[in-house]
């Protein structure tokens, strides 16, 4: 049985060009993301597939969406692997796609691939004018289709926004915001994991059907939400390496860079669930 070695990077929040690094961080984030790199060359394994889980770029136009095109297109040939990319809520959608993308996809950025016995599912998640994410109901059905159409293969799903769990109590008002609709979606599948970040910490838990959701640490800062209402920022930097070998799963974060001492607060007034959720806002 095929062994797969899947590298996933959260939460780049890399600088547009022409500005400084100064959304919760000191250093440069090109620079953290090209200190990944070098940190992937010695690895003792080729990765089969790089996943950037969104916030590529924080409110980036589309020509820092080009050179980040550019790095990714390096990335392949380096490594001769799929490469793939998902929106985070800080992306400009449209930037993104003028600045990433050959052609418009439309309303939301989903593609699937196979490798083996295995599909992988690249959900978007963001909703625009909100941090918190939501999965519309035409990409669940859009999901659901393709896993009833593949039921002898194991999938695994990678989005921006992570699913509620036990560690995510005093997270509610930034995560997936209709967790229960993506787990009925689920329910009776082969799922290998979801894979996600957004919340710049990492952490690991089993929910619905004893699904592993695996929250990737940022490349860009850390965040300790342990005070629901008084966020901590500090520098660090990392990554995960997520292994599937004879139907087992395992992760493993890399991480590269740790500076405790605090360089930012969030402030969070209210952790609960949004009422109404950010799609129902938007149609209101």
């Amino acid at each position: 049985m095929q062994c797969l070695h899947i590298i996933q990077i959260s939460d780049l929040h890399l600088t547009p060009r022409g500005q400084i690094p100064v959304h919760h961080q000191q250093l440069d984030p090109w620079h953290k993301l090209a200190t990944i790199i070098q940190d992937i060359r010695t690895l003792p394994m080729q990765p089969d597939l790089i996943v950037l889980t969104g916030d590529l770029i924080h409110d980036g136009s589309a020509t820092d969406y080009q050179r980040l095109h550019a790095v990714v297109h390096q990335m392949k040939a380096e490594f001769q692997c799929h490469v793939r990319v998902i929106l985070g809520n800080h992306d400009n959608r449209a930037a993104f796609y003028a600045g990433y993308l050959p052609a418009n996809p439309g309303p939301y950025y989903t593609s699937r691939m196979r490798i083996g016995q295995n599909d992988f599912y690249f959900l978007d998640s963001k909703v625009a004018g909100f941090e918190a994410g939501e999965l519309a109901l035409k990409q669940l059905q859009w999901l659901g289709k393709h896993l009833r159409q593949a039921p002898t293969k194991r999938a695994f799903l990678f989005l921006h926004h992570p699913l509620d769990g036990p560690t995510m109590q005093n997270m509610h008002y930034a995560i997936l915001q209709n967790t229960p609709a993506l787990l009925s979606v689920l329910r009776g599948h082969n799922i290998g994991g979801v894979f996600t970040g957004h919340v710049h910490f990492a952490t690991t838990y089993l929910v619905g059907d004893h699904i592993l959701n695996a929250v990737a640490e940022s490349a860009a800062y850390g965040i300790d939400c342990a005070n629901p209402q008084m966020h901590l920022v500090h520098e660090s930097s990392g990554y995960q390496v997520i292994t599937v070998e004879r139907g087992q799963v395992g992760v493993t974060t890399r991480q590269l860079l740790y500076r405790p001492a605090v360089i930012d607060t969030i402030q969070v007034a209210n952790a609960r669930f949004l009422t109404p959720s950010p799609l129902a806002s938007l149609s209101c």
